[in-house]
Order: structure tokens, then sequence, then C-alpha cells
């Protein structure tokens, strides 16, 4: 009787002291449990931000490769349209080549492509692009060409007024400008007209579309107008181009690489 009451009483002063001992164990315990909460919170913000910045490089990657994209695109129109162009040529007349130099100074305007004697670039074989006349072939080596651009001041393209067929010539300035001579003030001629080669001289083929007029002016004691014009073809920006092959003997350059 005795042992079960001691028995029972201590059981009692086990539970009392377990029961006041166990706000101190969780006040003992309370920093190891926030540490432990705050390395998690640590580890998450952590990896948190190591998925922003994986994020943003791959948002980068993804921006350059769009960028890459749409200047294949691009590519992919222009050479689309040059192809279009020369579907209009009769076969074997034509090459497409890439334009791997220039020079816009106001003393010589000339691009250089690269296809020369090797690929039977002949001497004064005009050159387009898909909107109009680029210029002529007047230097070759075995692996490249000159070309020089209708706006050198040494060009001259026999021309006409593509609406009303009067006849000039087209020479360059040494700028961007076209000079339209020997228009007669009589003639009927307008801002916005288009000037087209005009087949005579033997070099150019006739229809290519060569410049827009951009400028008249009437002098009572002359007897032509004086008209500058706009050329068409992307003189400046063109990276592939279209060599017509025109067997014509005539003068001109040979320079070795």
């Amino acid at each position: 009787m005795v042992t079960d009451h001691y028995t029972q009483l201590m059981d009692n002063v086990r539970s009392v002291l377990l029961t006041a001992l166990d706000p101190i164990e969780k006040v003992a315990t309370a920093p190891q449990d926030i540490y432990k909460w705050l390395s998690q919170d640590f580890n998450t913000l952590s990896q948190l931000e190591n998925d922003k910045q994986q994020l943003e490089t791959e948002n980068l990657l993804l921006k350059a490769q769009l960028q890459q994209l749409n200047k294949y695109k691009i590519e992919v129109t222009r050479l689309n349209a040059l192809l279009g162009t020369a579907s209009q040529i009769p076969k074997n007349t034509s090459q497409i080549a890439s334009v791997i130099g220039y020079s816009d100074s106001p003393l010589a305007h000339f691009l250089v492509v690269n296809r020369g004697q090797l690929e039977k670039v002949k001497l004064n074989s005009p050159v387009i692009d898909a909107q109009g006349l680029i210029g002529k072939v007047n230097q070759l080596s075995l692996n490249s060409g000159r070309v020089l651009l209708i706006t050198d001041p040494d060009s001259q393209v026999p021309v006409r007024i593509q609406r009303t067929g009067q006849r000039g010539i087209l020479t360059g300035t040494g700028n961007d400008k076209l000079l339209l001579e020997y228009i007669p003030n009589s003639s009927s001629i307008i801002i916005g007209d288009i000037v087209e080669t005009s087949g005579l001289g033997g070099i150019f083929p006739e229809g290519i579309p060569v410049a827009k007029v951009a400028s008249l002016q009437n002098w009572d004691d002359q007897p032509y107008f004086e008209i500058y014009a706009q050329a068409l073809a992307n003189l400046h920006i063109s990276n592939k181009v279209l060599i017509l092959q025109q067997p014509v003997p005539t003068s001109g350059e040979v320079f070795h690489d």
C-alpha cells in the first residue's frame, strides 16, 4: 500500500517537473530553431537569386538569337528580291556576287565584289541589285572585280525617261545626286519620273531602272533642263549584287590582287 502510494507520488512529481521544464526546454532550443529557420530562408533567397540571374542570362541569349534571326530574315528577303530580278534575265547571263569592299570618296565611287576572271566575269558587265542599276565592272583580277558606281564622276549611262521615252545621259557627280543631261526644256518631264537604261552604247541592256527625277530647273537662256535624279539601287547598303554578263569588246583595266 505504501509502495503504491509512493510510486503514485513520484509519477505526479515527474509529471509536474516535465510540465514545468517544457517551456524552459523550448526557450533553450529556440536559438537553434531560429538558426535553422534563418538558414533555410537564406538558402531559399540565394536559390531565388541564382534562378533570377539564370533567367536574365537566358533572356539575353534569346534576345541575341532573335536579333540574329531577324538579320537572317532580312538577308533572305534581299536574296529573294535579287533572285526575283534574276528570274527575269536569260539563263547563263548573270551571277550573284557578294560585296567585299567599297569606296565613296568624292573622287572615286566603287564596290569590290568576290567574282573575277576565274568566274568568267567580263569588263563592263553591268551590275544591278533588286531595285536598279548599280554600275559596271571596270577592273578585274582573278578573284575579284571592281564596280564603278553610277554616282562616280567618271560614270555616264545612256538613259531614257520611262514615261515619255526621251533620251539623255545620266552622269555621276561624286555624291548621291545624279545629273540627267541633254533633256530639252521643251520635253515633258516631271519630278518623280523614272529614268531607265536606253540600251544605246552597247553596255547596259535596255530597260533597267536607274534613277528617279528629284529636281528640275528650266533656265530661259539654256536649251536643256537642269535635272538631278536619285539612284534607285541601294548603292551604300547592298551586300549582294547581280552581275550581268555582257560580252562587249570595250576598253577596261585588269588589276592584280
